[in-house]
């Protein structure tokens, strides 16, 4: 049986000669290390497309983490990699969630879900237009309503869920439902755009 070369002999390859083969090793060897951690933070069914592009990624991350790994700081490899994953993940979430508009109701704590995964190619007035004529065209009018006392407010603050309730004389969580399945509506068609 040959004997095969240590994680620090690959390296030192390939950071000295880029040579190819180290690379599919050290691919072979540590791409479980790198799925596992984007499993652990990419779990969450909202982040799906971001874990897909984090799988995409791998062997240009296990590449990257190759080349900037110092044996000199004393830990493995594998080590090594598993922190270059976990804040390329940490970071992708973050500035994702920064673009993203969540919409958060201090008083109830309810995630309105967000547009933006779905409307990539859209501009923010083209979905607005959108939104206006799904709004324009929907029958129920509890949701015309809710709309307008959700978002309608002069100082660009989200009422809370509770005051809706209260002036349309439903449960919280029926409000959020009737806008959520809106929501919905109008994303599917976006898709349809």
């Amino acid at each position: 049986m040959p004997h095969s070369p240590s994680d620090l002999t690959l390296i030192e390859k390939l950071q000295e000669r880029k040579d190819e083969d180290s690379l599919l090793q050290l691919i072979e060897r540590h791409s479980g290390i790198y799925h596992s951690m984007v499993n652990h933070f990419m779990s969450h069914p909202q982040n799906a497309l971001d874990k897909d592009q984090m799988v995409n990624e791998k062997d240009a991350t296990i590449y990257s983490a190759a080349m900037n790994y110092d044996p000199n700081r004393k830990t493995k490899f594998s080590t090594h990699l598993a922190n270059q994953t976990k804040w390329k993940c940490l970071n992708l979430l973050n500035k994702n969630k920064r673009m993203k508009q969540f919409f958060i109701d201090e008083d109830e704590n309810h995630f309105e879900p967000s547009c933006e995964s779905f409307i990539a190619d859209l501009t923010r007035g083209e979905v607005l237009s959108v939104f206006k004529t799904c709004l324009k065209k929907e029958k129920d009018e509890r949701v015309k309503k809710i709309v307008d006392v959700r978002y309608g407010r002069a100082d660009n603050k989200l009422t809370p869920w509770r005051v809706i309730s209260e002036e349309l004389k439903m449960s919280i969580q029926g409000c959020i439902n009737i806008h959520n399945r809106f929501i919905e509506k109008v994303k599917r068609h976006i898709k349809n755009v």
